[in-house]
Parts: C-alpha cells; structure tokens; sequence
C-alpha cells in the first residue's frame, strides 16, 4: 500500500507501456490506480496483490524465488513501475504474451491490468455532451477484480485536499455514498412517486406528451390536469404552467406521435436529441405500445414510455395486468419496474439519459398503481439507501418485500460501484441498472450537473472495477480507431489509436493510427462518403469536409437531408430502392467512409458482394472501409473495416477537419481538387444515363359531368406516385419553402417514391419507418413533428393501405386543431408487396388489394377540410391548394393514382449494383424473395 513517485513527465510512457510484470508473474493480479500527486505534478502509483485465495505474492512470484525471499511493497511497486517503462504496449504485446503462456502448457489470457482510452470530461466541467467528451484520456483499466471492493477503501487513494483543488466528488468510503443519495432523494421528500415523475419531466423540458387513459395509471395521470394543485399560474398568460397532454385514438398511435416528435425535434440545450414520452395504462395499453417501442429501437429513437401496472399487492392474472418488463426488455434500451417510491428519482434522471445517450432508444417504466401513491419520507429514505449493497455482492439478488409479481426481480436498480477517476483517484458511485447493462454516477451540486439549487446525477463515465465493457461502450463513445490491416498473404494485424491528440501534446501532433487513416483519405482516388443517422447532428462539418476533399456524398433514409440535395457533390439515397448512381459509385469506390450508419442489409445488397474494389484496394494499401459509429458493438458487425472509429458522426468531423486545417486559419491539409476530378466526371455521366424513371401514361379524352348535369368532353391523364411527388417537390421548391418542410410517409412504394423524389435540405427532414418497416406510422410521425416544429409545414405522404391501418387519429388532429398536411397516395393497392407477388409467386396475388372509404367524406366526418385529384391537368393547382392556402387548418388530399412499382430496384440476393431499371418481365431466383 505504499506510494512511489514517478516523474511527470514519465506519466505517458507509464501508462502506454502498462505491462505489469508480464510474463514473470500472469497469475497475480494487480490493481494499480494513478493519482495526481498532492504535492507537485507526479503520478502517484499504488500496487496492491489481490487477494486469492492461496495465493500469496511472496511464493508465487518467480521474481521473489530469485531473490530468495519476501519482497517488500515498496520494491513490489518499484518491480511494476519498470516493468511498465521497459514492455512497450500494443495489440501485438497482448497476442505475444498469451502465445508465451501458452507454450508453458497455461491458458492464454490477457494481462490483467492494460492501458486504455477513456472519454471523459474534467471534473469542473458541465454535463453537456460536448464538454463530457471534450476530452479524451489515457488511463489505467481494471479489466477484472477479485478484490476491488476489499482493496478500495484502505488504497484511500485521493486526498481531501486534491480533491478540493481539482473541485471533484470524492466519495472514498460506502457510507458517504449511501449519504450522497439521501441528499439527492431529500429534495423530493413529501412527493409521491407520481408527483416524482411529472416533477422529472418537467426537469427535462419536456412540453407535450401523448397517451391514453385507464385505472392503473390515474394517480399519474391526475398530475397533468390544470387544476391540480402542484401548478403554479402563467405571469404572462394567467394559465396554469403545466405540461400539454394528449389524449389519442389509442396507444399505438400514441407511440408514433412521441416518435414523431423525437426524430423532428430540435436539439435540447446539450445538443441531443428529445425524448418523445408516453403514458398509457397496464395490460393492453402496453401490449398496444409494443409496435412503437420495437420501431423506435430499429430506428434509434428516443423515448420515455411510463406505464401503469396492478398493484403489488395484486393477485396473479389481476384485470389488466401482464409482465410488461419481460415483453419489453427485449426491444427497449432498458425496461424496469419500481420497487420503491424511493427509486423514483434514479429511474427517471437514468431513463432519460440511457434513452438520449449512445444510440438513442426507448425505455420503459412500469409503475405498480400503490407504489405510484407512495410518498417519499425521511424513513423511507434511511431505508432505502441504508441498503444500498455492492453491485454484484452476496446480498445483491435478494428480491425485497415490495417486489411484484407481474416482473421477475432481478437486481436492485441502484447499488454502489467502484470506479477509477480519469485524474486516477478511486471512490464509490452510484450504480443504477442492471450490473452487466448498467451505468454509474456521481451526486453533485447543481451548479456542476444542472441549473438551479440541489443535487443532480451526473455520470461517473469510467468503467465500473470488474464491471462488463459493452454497455457503458455502447454508450459512451472512447473516441479511439481500431485498425485492422490486411497484409497480402490474407492475415490481419491491428493496431488501436486515438481520433484527438494526447492531453498535454501539441494540437498539431497526430497520433499514428489517426495518420494513417488520414493518408489515406488523402490518397483515395474514388472515395465516397456514406452519410448515416449520426452525420444529423453535423451538417456543416460533413459539408466542409466533403467540399475540402471534394467527395460524393450518398445518405441513407434516414441522414436525407443532412447534406443538400441541390449540392453538385450529393449522391442522393443509395440501397434497394436507391438513385442508381450511389449504389454504382459505392461498389466502384477505393475508399468508403460511413460515418453513422450500421450496413443495413437494404444498403448492402448481397454482403458478398458488397464493396469489391474498396477490398480489393484495402489489399493494396491504396483504400479499403472507414466505419465510424457511436457503438464499439457495430465494429465488424456486417462489414469488416479498416478503420473502426468508435465515436459520434460530429466529433469524428470535427477532429478530422481540425487535423487537415479544414475551416480553420492554416491551410488545408488536402489533396488538390484534381485528384477526384475524373471521378466526378464520372458521377455526372452516371446520373445522365441511369435518371430515376417516372411513369407517365398518355393523355384521354373522358367524357365528365358538368354541374348542371350535362356531359362535355375533357383531356385527362391519369397519374402514377411518382409523377405526384416530384410535381409536389417542384411546386415546394418553386415556393421557396423546402427548408421549412418536415415529410412522413407510411412504408411502400409511397414512401421509396417520396425519399427518391423530393429534394431533401435539412437534417430530420424526412420521418420514415426503416429497419422494422412499420405500416400506418405517418400519420402520428407528421403530428409528432408538427407538435415538436410548429411554424414548419409537417407533409404526411402516406399509401391507402398504410393510411387505413391508422387513420382514427385524424380525431386527435380535429380535437386538438394540429394544422399538418396529408396526401394519400391511391392505388387500392399494397403495391410494393404485389410486385414482389408479381415477380416471385406467379402473379397469384392475395391479402394486397383494398377496398377504401371515400376519404373526402371521412375529412368531413372529422371536419377537416378536404381537396381530390384524379389527373394531371388540375394537379399543379390542387397542390397549391392543398399546400399554401390554408397553413392554420389541417388539410386531407385523396389523390388516385395508378399501380406502378418503384424502380429501380436492387435484384432480391443480388449485388447493390445489379438493379432492375425498367418495369418489364426477368427471370428471377424465388428463393431469394425479400421481406
């Protein structure tokens, strides 16, 4: 347990070279904690054994048996330090050493202690996600611990005073711990459980929610009536200052509207995205919110579903109960039922920040109805945090008294944790979740995690000591590049490095790996930018970098937007249903830098088929795939890369841009514009011979009823989905307003037609269902953006099919006055399905055709007004109408069009670029029919 100094500026080599002991003694483990030296700039080392049983340090280590006998800690320490400065670290010195301990007849394994990288922010700093990943530091990680907990309190390894100085929590002790979260629950004594909940919601900004009513969840609900009494009074407007609800059609369409305004709304003052919230009651109104909850976790969307449940005290199969947790635990970030009035405040701060952090996603909270009554008092308080145990400690699964039975109990939600500081200073957090998917955070004041008077949680944002990686990975990127390069006889080596410099090194000087990747950006002669979701939060970087390097840049359904289709550098969409042009550009590129996207199967095409001149040139050092994501777990997932950077789409720009002076005061560092000029040469020619096709049908002469009921004679032409949607986009863009434009569609052919048509401007512009493919999402998708962007005109584009799967909703848009626009795309047709019937079942067609209600009559039932079009030649006007003329009133447009599939089409099991371009008869593989 005694201390040795190490020199300042020996504090790098120390920590990249952190080999401890190496090969001498594998089977010791060694906890080592690197502390800011209260007296002076040194890094303070300890070194404690861990406590085996049978194992004592003095016999088993060889170093001792030379020595002849039992070795001081001191000299214990001194030993690591130099085995630290004298073993150069590196993913070979790990496959090294298990290869040597594997030839001594032992397990291979990897040291027990290594360097790594973390993200975290300096212990003054706010919670904002910039300053939280503002910084990027090298530190020591405790891959597993049999004596963390025995060990930590007596390494007592920061002191009062350099605490006080670095103005950081230090909590070194269980006790302190226990009485940190007294403090933070002693700010909602006298609230229940329910109070809790709307008092956390309006902690977190949030205006509006959605939901449904039913007995389970009525002491909840009764928080957001006007009248009730925790409302304080408008200065301004003499109204009740309350949260606005809505009352919807039913559940599921609930969960699409507070999806809706999740993917629309603008950014929450830490730059991340809002969570869409939910309320609705216990048995079908959960079971109903299934759909949503599954959609919005394909898709990456945030949101908050609070739900009623019997109560704990029910008996099995009560009225309206069922195991809400374990149906939605597979499809939510994190799903959880209270135990406790007193895990109120915990479960809401840590629901909103798994559901906003990493990828964002739903969570689910389920709320027995007493424990929603329940109060928070100075006993309950003692209780409840006077048994808060050791995070996978021996009391650790024992279910307490309250524990329901419609959840099987698994864990405690908060417990305590042991961490390493990134300045090296150990302490106890507070552990919320599960153990293997949970998170840690500090209590602090305020004025440090938030505005106003009190306590906050912020995260700890270091790995919990034997603790699992992949959850807290997931949701905290490390900003680091994983290299994995391929030598020329097919093996592989990997190096790991850093996207930002070192704390303390110059800005200019770059890492190795981040060089390397940075060469060959530069060198790429076909490079393509494959814009994701995580490029939406950084529209103007991804435009300085493409605009530096002069890259084509392709997005995917849901990144169009973030780079501006009117760009002469923009591909437009690629994958099954893509512009033709990117997905030729793509399996034609040396190098493909995605940044924010996961290689969804609908982008790939046959994933061996996927890339082949990117691998081949990786091969040759000449290109190869940069991934960047905000999840290590998507690393080689689909798509082995080069360049693995585990970090968001905004940072990994900004930090590339810095490195090659793009957008700063030295000049860049790029490749002249020259070096890609063929290759845009070529990008023109492709979009000159491959344009997206439009079906247009010939002009007839129709006899039409006049309205004094005589017949006359006029020109009509009838109208496919395309034809409507690229006229609506020409009548927007004529009007100046397509930045003021938000689009949703249903899933079909509308929808494929909608993202290859309309020229898309904006980051979130467009609101689609992707990975799960959800029919009749548009219409709550278009309310949800209107209630998020009020002054935007919100277009729901939707097919018949999609539309009737939801249209009772139009009763929250009458009742509630929500001005959003709604064109039905007309066919009488599931057409994308039929199509595939088409080609892959012998034209036998079923369950695809509809038998539609007058739509116009429908609008009037709900007293919303109406336009129908049924050719081109009034179509231009109607769309007018439609449109512009009435931007205060909800407008519904029945426009009838003609069954026409949407081309072109990447072939079923075929490669991306081998598309079906034209609407006529091949030859097709029925095995390869796609879903």
């Amino acid at each position: 347990q005694e201390p040795f100094s190490v020199a300042a500026e020996e504090k790098a080599k120390v920590i990249r070279r952190l080999l401890c002991w190496k090969d001498e003694a594998p089977e010791i483990a060694l906890a080592v904690f690197l502390a800011a030296s209260a007296s002076g700039g040194g890094v303070t080392a300890f070194v404690s054994p861990a406590q085996t049983p049978n194992r004592s340090i003095n016999n088993r280590s060889p170093t001792n048996r030379r020595a002849g006998g039992a070795v001081s800690s001191r000299q214990r320490a001194s030993r690591a330090a130099a085995a630290f400065a004298a073993s150069p670290f590196s993913g070979e010195d790990f496959s090294s050493a298990a290869a040597a301990q594997a030839k001594r007849g032992k397990r291979p394994r990897s040291p027990f202690v290594h360097a790594s990288t973390k993200s975290a922010a300096s212990s003054s700093s706010s919670s904002s996600p910039s300053a939280l990943g503002a910084s990027i530091e090298e530190d020591i990680e405790i891959v597993s611990s049999t004596s963390a907990a025995s060990n930590f309190e007596a390494a007592s390894l920061a002191s009062s005073a350099s605490s006080a100085a670095n103005n950081a929590p230090v909590v070194p002790s269980r006790d302190e711990a226990r009485s940190a979260a007294a403090t933070f629950l002693s700010q909602y004594a006298g609230e229940s459980a329910a109070s809790i909940v709307y008092s956390k919601l309006v902690e977190n900004d949030v205006t509006v929610v959605n939901g449904y009513s039913g007995g389970a969840v009525l002491p909840l609900l009764d928080q957001f009536h006007g009248e009730h009494p925790r409302h304080g009074v408008d200065p301004e407007t003499g109204a009740p200052r309350k949260i606005r609800w809505i009352t919807n059609s039913n559940e599921s369409s609930a969960g699409h509207i507070g999806e809706g305004f999740a993917k629309s709304a603008p950014a929450w003052k830490d730059g991340r995205m809002q969570a869409g919230v939910i309320v609705a009651t216990s048995g079908p109104g959960v079971t109903n919110l299934i759909t949503p909850i599954t959609d919005a976790m394909c898709d990456g969307v945030p949101l908050v579903v609070l739900c009623g449940q019997a109560a704990t005290f029910a008996p099995e199969a009560a009225f309206q109960s069922c195991p809400a947790v374990d149906l939605t635990r597979p499809i939510t970030k994190w799903s959880y039922q209270i135990t406790s009035a007193a895990e109120m405040p915990f479960v809401m701060d840590y629901a909103f920040y798994v559901a906003r952090n990493g990828r964002p996603g739903p969570v689910f909270i389920d709320l027995p109805k007493d424990l929603q009554n329940q109060v928070i008092t100075d006993d309950l308080i003692a209780d409840f945090t006077a048994g808060l145990v050791d995070v996978g400690g021996e009391s650790w699964n024992v279910p307490p008294s309250t524990a329901s039975k419609t959840a099987s109990f698994d864990a405690p939600f908060v417990g305590l944790s042991t961490h390493t500081r990134p300045d090296g200073r150990g302490h106890y957090a507070l552990h919320l979740g599960e153990a293997g998917e949970g998170l840690a955070f500090d209590v602090v004041e305020k004025a440090e995690g938030g505005t106003g008077a009190g306590t906050a949680l912020r995260p700890t944002l270091s790995l919990r000591q034997g603790g699992e990686e992949s959850f807290e990975l997931d949701t905290h990127p490390t900003n680091t590049i994983h290299e994995t390069k391929i030598e020329t006889d097919g093996s592989t080596t990997t190096r790991v490095g850093k996207l930002t410099p070192a704390p303390g090194l110059a800005t200019s000087t770059s890492d190795a790996v981040l060089a390397d990747m940075l060469d060959l950006i530069r060198q790429a002669r076909k490079p393509v930018i494959m814009a994701g979701q995580g490029c939406n939060d950084a529209p103007a970087e991804l435009l300085a970098f493409a605009e530096a390097l002069q890259i084509p840049v392709t997005t995917t359904l849901h990144a169009m937007g973030v780079f501006d289709e009117r760009h002469p550098l923009a591909l437009n969409m690629l994958g099954m249903h893509g512009h033709a042009t990117p997905n030729f550009m793509v399996q034609e590129c040396d190098l493909l830098l995605n940044i924010g996207s996961r290689f969804d199967d609908r982008i790939t095409g046959a994933l061996g088929s996927f890339l082949p001149e990117a691998r081949r040139a990786a091969v040759e050092g000449r290109g190869g795939v940069i991934h960047v994501d905000i999840r290590k777990s998507e690393h080689a997932k689909q798509v082995e890369p080069n360049f693995f950077v585990h970090s968001t789409g905004v940072d990994f720009l900004r930090a590339i841009n810095a490195e090659l002076g793009i957008g700063g005061d030295k000049d860049a560092d790029v490749k002249p514009a020259t070096t890609t000029r063929s290759w845009l040469k070529y990008k023109a020619e492709l979009e000159k011979e491959y344009p997206v096709p439009v079906p247009e049908y010939r002009p007839e002469t129709v006899k039409v009823a006049g309205a004094d009921g005589s017949e006359h004679e006029e020109t009509r032409t009838k109208m496919s989905a395309q034809y409507v949607v690229k006229k609506m986009n020409e009548v927007i863009l004529a009007a100046g307003r397509m930045d003021d434009c938000f689009f949703s569609t249903g899933v079909g052919i509308h929808q494929m037609v909608a993202a290859q048509h309309i020229t898309w401007t904006q980051p979130r512009q467009m609101l689609s269902s992707g990975s799960l493919g959800t029919m009749g999402v548009c219409l709550g998708y278009t309310i949800g953006s209107k209630l998020a962007n009020p002054q935007a005109i919100c277009i729901g584009i939707d097919g018949d099919g999609s539309f009737n799967m939801t249209f009772t909703e139009l009763k929250t848009v009458a009742e509630q006055g929500i001005p959003i626009k709604m064109i039905i795309l007309d066919n009488e047709s599931q057409m994308m399905v039929e199509y595939w019937q088409r080609l892959f079942h012998g034209e036998r067609y079923l369950a695809v055709r509809n038998t539609n209600p007058d739509y116009v009559a429908l609008a009037g039932a709900f007293n919303i007004k109406s336009v129908y079009c049924d050719h081109a030649e009034d179509l231009e006007a109607k769309l007018r109408e439609f449109l512009f003329e009435d931007p205060d009133q909800p407008v519904l447009f029945h426009c009838r069009i003609e069954r026409t599939p949407c081309m072109p089409m990447v072939a079923p099991g075929k490669a991306l670029d081998d598309m079906i371009h034209r609407d006529e008869a091949f030859d097709v593989d029925p095995s390869a029919a796609p879903s």
